[in-house]
């Protein structure tokens, strides 16, 4: 056989979808528009987009869930679902991730106005009263500060469910808690949303963060999902 019918023969493979026949993947996460919004088809988000398109070209669609953070980490190690959107490395180490993000989280400290705190290190937090997500990463800052003063309701205020910024703000305007942290792009898109321009001031950045599409670490096809991802996003000229 010629080296030409090989080279052929090895294209054809690699260009050929991974799956046997149609797949539907389901992705869930909580709300966290622009990057994925609802489950309505219409507002599926950015991140959820970009995989219907990069994994279209193996056939596979895209059933997107919108449900609690918490409950899509646990759904997708246990198999329930595909993969969850949004996902940092530090979050699901376990999980299948493709070779390339899809985008990058910026985490900052918002506090009211009036407040003249900066971040200026993990230290600078021993004073204050901070709103999180629970099992949020936020890069680092849940390895290195929030999982080590959870209990600590003097310091920390851990919010759980589905679209909890809204709550998290609603508790700094009314100063239950001195600051929180959120993703820059996030936050702007729900003051926007409710007809608002952002008002809160940014006391520092916290962390950056790549974001995925990381898939079941208990489902046969869960690798090749993230292959076929990092496939499609570089075919698409999205992958950074």
């Amino acid at each position: 056989m010629s080296r030409s019918t090989l080279f052929l023969m090895a294209f054809l493979i690699l260009s050929s979808s991974t799956f046997a026949e149609k797949r539907t993947v389901t992705l869930v996460a909580d709300r966290w528009c622009p990057f994925n919004c609802s489950d309505n088809p219409e507002d599926r988000g950015i991140l959820v987009e970009m995989a219907a398109k990069a994994l279209a070209g193996d056939g596979v669609e895209i059933d997107y869930i919108e449900m609690p953070w918490t409950r899509a980490i646990i759904g997708v190690r246990d198999g329930e679902y595909d993969g969850i959107v949004g996902a940092g490395l530090v979050e699901t180490p376990d999980f299948h991730f493709p070779p390339q993000p899809l985008a990058t989280a910026r985490y900052s400290f918002f506090t009211l106005p009036s407040t003249t705190w900066e971040y200026q290190g993990l230290d600078s937090l021993k004073k204050l009263r901070l709103g999180v997500i629970q099992d949020y990463s936020y890069g680092t800052l849940s390895k290195n500060y929030i999982e080590a003063n959870r209990n600590d309701r003097s310091r920390l205020v851990v919010l759980k469910g589905n679209r909890v910024l809204p709550r998290l703000v609603r508790m700094l305007e009314l100063g239950r808690i001195d600051a929180l942290i959120a993703e820059e792009k996030v936050l702007d898109y729900h003051f926007v949303a409710s007809g608002r321009v952002n008002p809160l001031r940014n006391a520092g950045l916290a962390n950056e963060e790549a974001l995925y599409i990381a898939f079941s670490p208990v489902l046969a096809d869960g690798a090749a999902l993230a292959e076929a991802l990092g496939r499609g996003l570089i075919k698409m000229g999205s992958a950074p």
